[in-house]
């Protein structure tokens, strides 16, 4: 039987069948072979491996060696062709670059920058400037300092006309199918992938009121899913209807590509170049600084958010606008901002916004919620400033190298403290960035709201805003939009507040800024006081303390149309934190008595031992936050000082 099978495929192998054979294994074969072909990047590692070629051509810090990558990426086997496309198999350099993907270095013009004109070096850290030292550096009067052609840089995975990150890249790089599929899919319908709050509003008061980034001026509408990074200008004409100038798509495609340069993808949280990783260092665990645009500026990532809106930072020093705040606490313990912020239940990119502090601080978490302060959330008393913008004016001005009606003077950068507490849609009291904003050419009347608004009733955001109305009269841009907003603010981390910066009779935040626009008016010094009291939350006494020098061609109403309406900004009700006298002076009274018993404790601790230590340690995070067990810290007291 076995000789009859052998025989029998003998007789079927006939010299035609083997003929179609060879030529159906050679149709599957011949497509997966060109497709090899095609992925090689021998072309990219002849060329860019031969140290002498580079330095002839005159860009020695392109030589690099597939080794040298791999160790740098922690991506083992990977091509030049994964990241950066282009034509790996060529000696000719033209059809090599092709298509190639490069970092993008954008001018104030909003025009992509010859790099090599402007800076021919590799793009690692240098300077002193912590949140600019990724910017290219160029020796200027005897200092190294960043080209005055150059506003941001981003990476290689953003739309070369919207600069909006572009999921279409991301598919043939990152997201191809044998790297990150998955997770590219994850981060495509979340809120970060999808920038759903922002695209969210479509004009300056729908579908709520006005906002300090603007409206999506013609950016893609939200979706569930990020599927395109194209403009779109279906707001352009809904804002135009509700103008009393000229707003061209021209123009809206200039606002909108500075505003898609503050929106991340994945080269922004995991593309993390160092002088000791290297030009192709990755990071798998986005570090604070990362989230911070690690050290891009400060118009991407989150110090446009954070810093500026909000007037917070993590970091501290240099990630601070103004410069030099201080770090938040736990950012100083090593801390990164993913380990209170991890990953959601959706995958990549759904960064959980709402933090417990009751991972690490458990005992703490109880006794607060025991306490007289249970409706006061942490950063309520643990931030003691907030900075970035003081006054927001839009107005006519200049906008990618050409005029704009929506110029955004927003560098009226400084500090307020104490922050204002105000009680959020839910009822807890936190505090708030509040700082006073006009937009001026509208063409209809918008009514004040009818009390302070939460841009998110169910509690997404704790976000709120106040709009004032429309006011006319002045002598240019007539009608000006007036709004106050409240962000809200979350860091940074650092010692408690006094209950007197509250429990007065009112509470005052004073701000004081400098302009220092590079349109408008030469810069100038200001301040203003923000109230909260039974009767209102408002802004007062707002002027500036140095003249203003006005710049050719410009007007007061353009970029400062507070000082016409100074007097405007105002929330009626009653923003007042009411407490029984008696009961605030009992507490008052424990206070200090826990002051005092901790100053004592804290003297001796070094003597305690580790088991004491830690029993004096919990115990006192514990009293500071239910200062009824006032008891408690003087009996340890006596306890150690009578052993």
């Amino acid at each position: 039987m076995a000789k009859r099978a052998i025989g029998s495929i003998g007789e079927w192998l006939t010299p035609r069948r083997l003929f179609v054979a060879f030529w159906l294994v050679l149709l599957i074969l011949l497509p997966l072979v060109y497709r090899s072909m095609q992925q090689t990047s021998s072309g990219c590692v002849r060329c860019h491996g031969d140290k002498k070629l580079m330095e002839a051509e005159g860009v020695p810090h392109f030589y690099i060696t597939k080794e040298t990558v791999e160790k740098q990426s922690k991506h083992p086997d990977i091509e030049c062709r994964d990241c950066h496309l282009g034509n790996g198999r060529t000696a000719d350099k033209d059809i090599a670059h092709k298509g190639m993907l490069k970092a993008i270095l954008i001018s104030e013009d909003g025009d992509i920058l010859n790099r090599k004109a402007i800076f021919n070096g590799p793009i690692l850290p240098s300077g002193s400037n912590k949140i600019y030292e990724l910017l290219p550096k160029t020796q200027q009067n005897g200092q190294l300092g960043v080209p005055y052609e150059v506003r941001n840089l981003l990476w290689h995975d953003r739309n070369l006309k919207t600069f909006n990150f572009d999921p279409d890249i991301a598919k043939k790089t990152c997201g191809k199918s044998n790297c990150h599929p998955q997770e590219l899919k994850q981060f495509k319908k979340s809120t970060m992938g999808v920038n759903y709050r922002q695209r969210y509003m479509r004009t300056w008061t729908d579908p709520y009121g006005p906002h300090n980034c603007g409206p999506s001026f013609a950016d893609l509408p939200a979706v569930d899913e990020l599927k395109g990074a194209s403009f779109s200008y279906k707001n352009t004409a809904d804002i135009v209807r509700n103008l009393n100038v000229p707003f061209t798509h021209k123009q809206a495609e200039d606002k909108q590509k500075f505003c898609n340069i503050c929106h991340a993808g994945c080269l922004d949280c995991h593309y993390t170049p160092t002088q000791k990783g290297g030009v192709h260092s990755f990071t798998k665990t986005p570090s604070a600084e990362s989230c911070a645009g690690f050290g891009r500026g400060t118009s991407i990532c989150h110090p446009g958010a954070m810093q500026s809106r909000r007037g917070e930072t993590y970091i501290g020093g240099d990630y601070s606008i103004p410069t030099g705040m201080k770090p938040d606490v736990h950012y100083e313990k090593g801390i990164q901002c993913v380990a209170c912020h991890p990953t959601g239940e959706k995958g990549m990119g759904d960064m959980e916004r709402k933090a417990s502090c009751q991972d690490c601080h458990l005992e703490i978490e109880e006794a607060h919620a025991r306490g007289v302060h249970e409706t006061l959330d942490c950063p309520s008393c643990h931030i003691s400033e907030l900075r970035g913008y003081q006054i927001t004016i839009w107005g006519p001005g200049t906008v990618a190298g050409s005029p704009n009606p929506f110029k955004k003077y927003s560098l009226y950068y400084g500090i307020q403290s104490p922050p204002i507490i105000v009680k959020d849609q839910k009822g807890v009291w936190r505090p708030y960035k509040i700082w006073p904003h006009s937009v001026g050419n509208i063409k209809e009347d918008v009514p004040p709201s009818p009390a302070l608004t939460f841009k998110w009733p169910n509690g997404e955001t704790h976000d709120a805003y106040y709009t004032v109305g429309t006011f006319d009269n002045l002598s240019a841009d007539n009608k000006h939009l007036l709004w106050l907003q409240l962000d809200q603010a979350a860091h940074p981390f650092g010692k408690a507040r006094k209950c007197a910066s509250c429990h007065a009779e009112k509470q005052s935040a004073q701000s004081t800024w400098e302009f220092f626009d590079n349109y408008g008016a030469y810069p100038f010094n200001g301040q203003h006081t923000i109230i909260a009291d039974s009767e209102s939350l408002r802004i007062e006494a707002m002027k500036n303390i140095t003249p203003i020098e006005l710049m050719d061609g410009t007007k007061l109403e353009d970029f400062a149309s507070w000082l016409f309406l100074k007097d405007k900004w105002k929330i009626p009700g009653d923003f007042s934190i009411r407490a029984d006298k008696d009961k605030y002076n009992q507490y008052l009274a424990w206070a200090k008595r826990i002051e005092y018993g901790l100053s004592k404790l804290d003297n001796i601790s070094g003597t305690f031992s580790k088991t004491r230590l830690k029993q004096y340690k919990a115990l006192r995070g514990a009293v500071l936050h239910e200062e009824e067990r006032v008891r408690e810290i003087e009996d340890f007291l006596k306890d150690n000082l009578n052993n």
